[in-house]
């Protein structure tokens, strides 16, 4: 079996690797990386969320998870400017306390809402009643910089003959520096602000903000007398509205590509294999997905396929392909594939031509690739209706 399966594989790679076009390795290296890839591919995937959750009694001083507060430490980390003072991010909007309380029903709302977010700063999770001020509103989440920065939050209310913010309701004090969950904008509006916080550091300087949106939805920033911005805003904008099964890779800093980080710059292309069942039946085989480049925009486009038993490709197909980059959430891919060759061209009853746009992110390193299911749910022959994502990996060459 495994001499059958180096054949199928030194096919595939043998013919949908141009080498006379490229400085490509040669085919024997190919087949090695190749397969390397693929035995260690899952060593390199997101943890999945069951295996990052913390018990109860791994617990630090402040009151949260070892998790929790290592992903509090790398967010002040990174924070950490000259002039920032704190930073901030959106949550959305919630309509009211949630029925099961706020410890459970929160982070199932966010797990519901962006759980990338939540995965990616689990301490936002883990806030406690005591720093969560309101109960309805926009809700935003505040962490000073100084971890021991005074805050003090208000309610405000524009006096128009004054021409000033009067205090109506004194909401929260501390000289701990703690994260807290703010719900403001009760009026349902995000950019109508009625709340005022004070964020002091050890220096005595200190900061005004009022949370708001604006007309685009980001954060209202906060700027000084000198024009100096005191915030920022670590909201992850492109992450609300990305299909869940995508939260963990996002996490784990994966994100859209360009057409160059899809298709490289070289006429040979880039290549990206997989190995997974043929559509809805139970047989392996060894698929190539090639992306050449054109422009900024596209190119054309090859997927082969063979059997982990076949001497012959079963299907070939050939195409254009289009982005829509996003560079904070999965870019968008539309295939226009039409079977061009193969054993099953002409004998099979079928689909013929392939056009559909999938969700699509790569890893760090621009050696993974990540392929949702298509809009319109059609699927390439390494997927299925059941398939909500296929993991590709480039081949070196």
């Amino acid at each position: 079996m495994k001499i059958i399966r180096k054949r199928a594989l030194a096919l595939l790679l043998a013919l949908v690797m141009p080498l006379p076009l490229c400085a490509c390795a040669p085919k024997q290296q190919q087949n090695q990386s190749y397969k390397n890839e693929l035995n260690t591919s899952k060593a390199t995937l997101p943890s999945k969320t069951e295996e990052t959750v913390i018990t109860k009694d791994q617990t630090v001083q402040n009151g949260f998870s070892t998790e929790a507060n290592k992903s509090l430490e790398l967010l002040r980390d990174s924070i950490d400017f000259s002039m920032t003072m704190f930073g901030a991010t959106y949550l959305g909007y919630v309509g009211g306390m949630f029925e099961e309380g706020f410890e459970t029903g929160f982070p199932k709302w966010m797990s519901e809402t962006n759980k990338a977010m939540l995965l990616k700063y689990p301490f936002i999770g883990e806030i406690d009643e005591n720093h969560i001020i309101g109960r309805a509103g926009h809700l935003y989440c505040i962490v000073p910089v100084d971890e021991n920065a005074t805050i003090s939050i208000n309610r405000v209310k524009w006096n128009e003959k004054t021409k000033t913010d009067e205090v109506t309701e004194v909401l929260y004090r501390s000289e701990s520096g703690e994260p807290v969950l703010l719900f403001a904008n009760l009026d349902g509006v995000a950019y109508e602000d009625d709340t005022q916080v004070f964020i002091t550091d050890n220096n005595g300087k200190t900061c005004e903000w009022h949370p708001s949106t604006g007309a685009r939805g980001y954060l209202a920033p906060c700027i000084s007398e000198t024009g100096e911005y005191l915030l920022f805003d670590f909201t992850e904008y492109g992450w609300t509205n990305t299909p869940i099964e995508f939260s963990e890779w996002l996490a784990d800093g994966w994100s859209g590509m360009t057409a160059l980080g899809l298709a490289g710059s070289q006429s040979c292309g880039m290549t990206w294999v997989t190995e997974s069942m043929v559509r809805e039946t139970d047989r392996y085989a060894f698929f190539a997905l090639t992306f050449y480049p054109g422009d900024e925009t596209g190119g054309t486009v090859d997927l082969n396929w063979v059997y982990d038993n076949g001497d012959d490709f079963e299907e070939m197909w050939s195409g254009f392909w289009t982005i829509q980059t996003v560079m904070d959430g999965p870019s968008y891919v539309t295939l226009s594939l039409s079977l061009v060759g193969g054993k099953s061209y002409g004998v099979t009853d079928g689909p013929m031509y392939i056009c559909e746009t999938y969700p699509l992110m790569i890893n760090p390193s621009g050696t993974g690739l990540v392929i949702g299911a298509g809009e319109n749910g059609i699927c390439l022959p390494f997927m299925s209706q059941s398939t909500m994502l296929s993991i590709l990996t480039q081949s070196v060459g």
